[in-house]
C-alpha cells in the first residue's frame, strides 16, 4: 500500500519513528500494528487495531550500507485519518450474463455485501464471447450470497474466465490483506480493521482507511 493523502485532503502526510525489535522484518508500504509497544507486520487476518503503513523497509538483518535495517525504530505513517492506495482486487468470473457476473470465490460473502460498488473488466477469457471493451465499467445493483451473484449494469455477456477488477461500495470492511500484507484480497470475510473510502477506476485503485486504529479512529 501506499500513503495517499488525509482525509481531509491535506498531502502532508504524518511520519514519525516507533520503537521495533531489531530482528523485525517489516516491508515498506505494508500494513503494521503494535505488539507490546513494538511495531510488527499486520496479519492476513487482521482484526486488531492497525498503527499505519511502514515508511521505509526494516529487513532485521544487518546491513553495513544500512544501519536502520537493523536498527531499533522505524518510520512509519501513522495518521489515524490517512487514506491509503492499493490495487483493486481482480476476480474471474466463473459464469454470467449481460446482466451478471458470478464467481464462486465470493460464497462466504453476505447478501448486499457488494451492492453500490463497480466492477471493470481488465481481461477476457480464451473463449469468451464478451462484446464488452476492455476497461468498461459496471455498477453492482445486488448481491445475493447463496448463487453468488452480482447483478450489474447491462452490457456483453460476462464469461467463464472473463476478469474483473472489484470496487466495493464505500464503507465496505471485509476480506483479508494478501500475504505480502499490501493490498485487499476478497478471500475471506474477516471484518478488517480498514474500510473503502475511494475508488479510482482509472488508475485501478481503490482507497482504504483505518476503521480500528491505535491512536483514534473508532468505528
Amino acid at each position: 500500500m501506499r500513503a495517499y493523502q488525509n482525509v481531509d485532503g491535506c498531502v502532508n502526510i504524518s511520519v514519525r519513528e516507533y520503537d521495533i525489535a531489531a530482528t523485525t522484518a517489516v516491508q515498506k508500504g505494508q500494513v503494521v500494528c503494535l505488539a507490546e509497544g513494538l511495531v510488527v507486520p499486520a496479519v492476513a487476518a487482521q482484526t486488531g487495531r492497525i498503527l499505519g503503513i511502514a515508511a521505509e523497509s526494516h529487513s532485521g538483518v544487518e546491513d553495513a550500507m544500512n544501519a536502520r535495517e537493523n536498527g531499533t525504530v522505524i518510520l512509519v505513517y501513522d495518521a489515524p485519518g490517512l487514506i491509503v492506495r492499493c490495487p483493486a482486487p481482480q476476480m474471474a468470473a466463473t459464469g454470467g450474463s449481460a446482466t451478471t457476473f458470478i464467481s464462486t470465490a465470493l460464497a462466504t460473502f453476505a447478501d448486499d455485501d457488494f451492492n453500490g460498488g463497480y466492477i471493470k473488466l481488465v481481461e477476457k477469457g480464451e473463449e469468451s464471447t464478451n462484446t464488452d471493451a476492455i476497461g468498461k465499467v459496471r455498477r453492482i445493483t445486488d448481491f445475493a450470497a447463496n448463487t453468488k451473484t452480482m447483478t450489474v449494469e447491462s452490457g456483453g455477456t460476462i464469461c467463464a474466465g472473463d476478469v474483473y477488477e472489484i470496487y466495493p461500495p464505500l464503507g465496505f470492511a471485509k476480506g483479508n490483506l494478501d500475504e505480502n500484507i499490501t493490498k485487499l484480497v476478497l478471500t475471506a470475510t474477516a471484518a478488517l480493521p480498514l474500510k473503502v473510502v475511494q475508488h479510482d477506476r482509472a488508475a485501478g485503485e481503490i482507497g482504504m482507511i483505518a476503521a480500528l486504529h491505535a491512536l483514534g479512529g473508532e468505528k
